[in-house]
């Protein structure tokens, strides 16, 4: 295995740490197992699950989730959150001035915006969290092939103003490129089902796959640490012994040195 290391070219964690929030509606399972999966192994990460099936942003009588993300960062003080939600959206919201306004227009994705940001800049935790929040692929059929890109286009506009400290994690184009909807893709050289018989959320496969594009992000992002090759770790870990400096010749006792 050592002989393996000797280039340095793989990368092994240097630091690791703190707890990691996977958080949404129903899309979001499935999805923090195989997050739990892939970071837990790693050394000090936590992963949090807190889903809220059936909930939406434009259904606050059912959960108020602005409100509630104040609650998550209080309770859990996430280092990172993970959020994936939006299959149960697309209801008529109010805004500021108090109109319902129907989805799936400018003015309804601009409401979307507003009380995403609010979660946003909540789960950012003043700079330190970070926001990693997944895009709805398309659906197959019904009114969701109107909402998600709605949905979608709400949280482009959102992020916008968080720069580096958010990533919107684009499943739309790893599932349904230019929304074009598959049940089976070829992922790493293999075929996968990715899709439940709904044609809405994600199988295990499918997860599995959504949780490598966040960490990914993750690492690139040294959200969890920084990484460092392996030969610096290995150095740290096994230190040489010090060179000790040539001893300056003395003179034998009883001669004088010339």
């Amino acid at each position: 295995m050592l002989a393996s290391l000797g280039d340095g070219a793989i990368d092994a964690e240097a630091r690791t740490g703190g707890r990691v929030l996977a958080t949404g509606d129903s899309m979001i399972q499935y999805v923090d197992a195989a997050l739990e999966q892939r970071l837990e192994r790693r050394r000090r990460v936590r992963v949090a699950s807190d889903a809220h099936v059936s909930t939406g942003l434009s259904k606050p009588s059912l959960l108020n989730w602005p409100r509630y993300a104040k609650r998550q960062v209080r309770r859990y003080k996430p280092r990172v959150t993970v959020m994936f939600i939006g299959a149960n959206d697309g209801f008529p919201m109010a805004g500021r001035s108090g109109r319902s306004v129907p989805c799936c227009g400018r003015a309804w994705q601009g409401e979307y915006a507003r009380r995403a940001t609010r979660m946003m800049r909540t789960y950012n935790r003043g700079g330190d969290g970070r926001v990693y929040w997944l895009l709805l692929p398309q659906a197959r059929g019904g009114s969701f092939r109107k909402v998600f890109p709605a949905v979608n286009a709400g949280l482009r506009r959102a992020a916008r103003p968080f720069g580096s400290r958010l990533r919107l994690i684009h499943l739309d184009r790893v599932f349904t490129p230019r929304g074009r909807f598959r049940s089976v893709m070829r992922y790493r050289g293999r075929l996968a089902t990715v899709r439940q018989p709904d044609g809405v959320h994600l199988t295990q496969a499918g997860a599995a796959i959504a949780a490598d594009k966040v960490v990914a992000a993750m690492d690139r992002d040294h959200a969890l640490g920084r990484r460092r090759k392996v030969g610096a770790v290995l150095k740290r870990a096994f230190p040489l012994p010090r060179r000790s400096s040539p001893a300056r010749s003395r003179a034998p006792s009883g001669l004088a040195s010339r």
